[in-house]
């Protein structure tokens, strides 16, 4: 969007802190926290919440006004299927370097979750890293086992963050300027790995149910923070799920192990089930790919498909529904007016 020159000149930049109910806070280059909105325009143009700001997001503000009247194109934003019924994207988090995968090594562990949330976050641009945190509660054993469920190129960072090692572990990912999110269940310490790395106890912490080894949710939205490292920090609640979102920019699957190798099949549209050239069987065969990544990746793969007729039949029913609205107008402006 460009804008007139008189007007661009009253502008300064920002970035988006969080979200709250038809407002953001933003922060200046002077550090000044903003409480900003966005004008009615932007939000009649809006065709989903990918049109708005996002936290995380780079963006224009109108200081006099408090109103951001821009956001900047986004390096990668980490996305999902809104949970409810509603079919829309959310965005997790705009403009993040690395996103920390959180779990523990008792009750939360899934290496079938670690990778759905390995294709949404690398089709957002990020790169995943998978923190196992309650490191203490494993003893060697168990922590070899659950290695060998994890993907081998996937790095993995074993933690503790109620003893501080949380800390020499993750730095680093926790550069200068770098931006990294965390994402993961409730209950795996999420709230208690930020305060750790904050180095105060910022965020609210509470136990898991001895009932269950779930947690109760302690973040209640997506908040980002700069922390003493001089890297920036999102930290998300507790999501009970994950589904992807099925993008228009390409296929989510096509960074995971299976979708790399089945870039070299002969054809463009196989399904790894006996097609000559199919460099997926050769890569089981060999032993690079096992049955239980194949299995994951056509699970995701008939999860996108099934998410794809959701949004295609989103579009066409939003479309109609415009078109309804078009000729009731013009219906009533007829019988305002009728032609003498």
């Amino acid at each position: 969007m460009s804008l007139p020159a008189e007007e661009a000149a009253s502008l300064i930049p920002a970035r988006v802190l969080s979200e709250h109910r038809g407002a953001w806070d933003v922060v200046t280059p002077d550090d000044a926290v903003v409480r900003a909105r966005v004008p009615g325009a932007m939000l009649h143009r809006a065709d989903d919440r990918r049109d708005l700001p996002a936290v995380g997001d780079w963006v224009a503000l109108d200081p006099e006004r408090a109103l951001i009247v821009h956001v900047a194109e986004r390096a990668g934003a980490f996305l999902r299927q809104r949970a409810g019924r509603r079919t829309e994207p959310q965005i997790v988090a705009a403009n993040v370097d690395t996103v920390f995968i959180v779990t523990d090594p008792v009750g939360d562990f899934s290496p079938r979750r670690i990778e759905r949330y390995r294709a949404a976050i690398t089709a957002g641009g990020a790169t995943p890293i998978v923190v196992v945190n309650k490191a203490d509660l494993a003893h060697a054993d168990r922590r070899a086992q659950l290695a060998q469920c994890l993907p081998a190129d996937l790095a993995v960072a074993w933690v503790s963050a109620l003893d501080g090692g949380a800390i020499e572990a993750l730095s680093p990912y926790l550069q200068p300027g770098r931006t990294v999110a965390l994402v993961g269940s409730s209950g795996v310490g999420k709230s208690t790995l930020v305060n750790r790395l904050l180095g105060d106890a910022r965020q609210d912490t509470s136990a898991v149910r001895a009932s269950d080894g779930t947690g109760r949710h302690t973040t209640t939205r997506r908040e980002l923070v700069r922390l003493p490292s001089g890297a920036l920090l999102i930290d998300t609640p507790g999501m009970r799920e994950l589904a992807l979102w099925a993008d228009d920019d390409g296929d989510p699957l096509v960074h995971d192990p299976v979708g790399e190798v089945a870039q070299g099949c002969r054809f463009a549209d196989c399904q790894h089930d006996g097609e000559p050239g199919c460099a997926v069987a050769r890569a089981v065969d060999e032993g690079r790919l096992t049955r239980a990544q194949l299995e994951a990746h056509d699970q995701l793969q008939r999860e996108l498909a099934y998410q794809r007729r959701r949004q295609d039949e989103s579009l066409a029913r939003a479309e109609r529904d415009k078109w309804k609205q078009i000729h009731k107008r013009y219906r009533a402006r007829t019988k305002a007016s009728p032609k003498s």
